[in-house]
């Protein structure tokens, strides 16, 4: 956490200084804040939900940047710190933000195809979280990791085909997928993600999770590519 890039750490700030502006604000503010720029599934489907023009498109990344309590919005900038740091060492700033975003978006899309229609009021960046928790398992799980993680340069990360083989790998992805379907099965309850019934968005986590290491593969060969061409 105290190796973490400056861009780490202003991320995880920017969370924080959001959602305290917004307390700050008052309940206005916040009511206001939230149909602007949460995701709600119902008004894709062209359901009548109060809503800025535009707020469909938008709120697909927007609802990221809010969150429901403190709880929630330092949880996820601890695990922010943690996981999106060996990712920035290795794919770079550029490369880092735009596997986040995907994975913001693949996780409100999750939650859209399987709420389609549905009030609910979601936000956090779980799913962006999630999305740098995959793309670090090849980073993690290489030869060399304890390097990156008191400040070393960063290691060749695991080809896809290694990651398969990996045992410790599969534990984690493993582990992280029965935490998110035990989740869902059993309505746990925070009070943070989906606001309206304080239940967890782990639909979004997955979406996030596998978009992220997806991203991440995609991400890491362009830059190969490029490497090559020089």
């Amino acid at each position: 956490m105290f190796n973490a890039p400056i861009l780490v750490l202003v991320l995880a700030g920017l969370l924080i200084a959001i959602y305290a502006a917004i307390a700050w604000e008052g309940e206005d503010v916040q009511i206001w804040t939230l149909y602007a720029f949460s995701f709600i599934p119902q008004r894709l489907a062209g359901e009548g939900v109060a809503t800025p023009q535009g707020a469909q498109v938008w709120s697909f990344l927007t609802y990221a940047f809010l969150h429901g309590s403190w709880m929630h919005v330092l949880a996820n900038s601890v695990w922010l710190v943690v996981f999106a740091t060996p990712v920035v060492r290795v794919l770079g700033n550029v490369r880092s933000l735009v596997l986040m975003a995907v994975a913001a978006i693949a996780g409100a899309t999750a939650m859209l195809a399987l709420h389609w229609g549905q009030l609910i009021i979601m936000v956090g960046a779980s799913a962006a979280v999630s999305g740098v928790m995959a793309a670090a398992m090849p980073i993690m799980y290489a030869p060399g990791f304890s390097r990156v993680a008191n400040g070393g340069p960063p290691v060749a990360p695991l080809t896809f085909r290694a990651l398969l083989h990996s045992r410790n790998a599969l534990i984690f992805a493993a582990l992280f997928f029965v935490l998110q379907l035990v989740t869902g099965a059993s309505e746990a309850t925070t009070g943070t993600a989906l606001l309206d019934e304080g239940v967890v968005a782990w639909e979004a986590h997955l979406g996030g999770f596998i978009a992220g290491l997806v991203m991440f593969y995609l991400l890491l060969r362009k830059d190969a590519s490029q490497a090559a061409q020089m």
